[in-house]
């Protein structure tokens, strides 16, 4: 088993670094990992894609998408969902503009994606993924953990 894990993750560096010289991104395999959980997605999954580019930018929309819909639920909370209310009822409305500015900001960036796919822009691909980690750590991370900090202190004061 260990044998296998540790192939998997060789092929997958392998196939991370001839896929950045493809596509010209700046971005480390660590940045990405440490973001995106690249490995763990590999591992998962139990392979690497031949079309390696494209499983690594459905990763990082994943990543993305997870949060939207969690921010989505606290702007519209699921009515027979009790945990989802409550979290929901910690938020004013200024607070909820900026869920929904994290929001379509993050679906600009991953739609951006979509248009890559579709076109087969491998150059769009290499901006996609510099882009993805520029924006996770300078406005997504630091919008979502004020978020989830807030629910965090909301929680343990019930």
């Amino acid at each position: 088993m260990e044998t296998k894990k540790k192939e998997l993750l060789e092929e997958l560096k392998e196939k991370f670094e001839s896929t950045k010289q493809e596509l010209g991104f700046k971005a480390s395999f660590d940045d990405l990992n440490k973001v995106f959980f690249i490995e763990d997605s590999v591992l998962s999954t139990g392979f690497v894609s031949e079309n390696y580019s494209r499983q690594l930018c459905s990763r990082i929309v994943d990543t993305f998408m997870n949060w939207n819909n969690y921010l989505h639920s606290l702007i519209m909370p699921i009515p027979n969902n009790m945990i989802n209310m409550n979290e929901s009822k910690m938020f004013d409305e200024a607070e909820r503009k900026e869920m929904l500015s994290l929001m379509s900001a993050s679906m600009a960036l991953t739609s951006t994606n979509m248009v890559n796919g579709l076109t087969k822009d491998k150059v769009g691909e290499g901006k996609f993924v510099d882009e993805a980690v520029k924006f996770w750590n300078e406005r997504f991370k630091p919008g979502v953990e004020k978020i989830v900090r807030k629910i965090n202190e909301n929680w343990k004061s019930k």
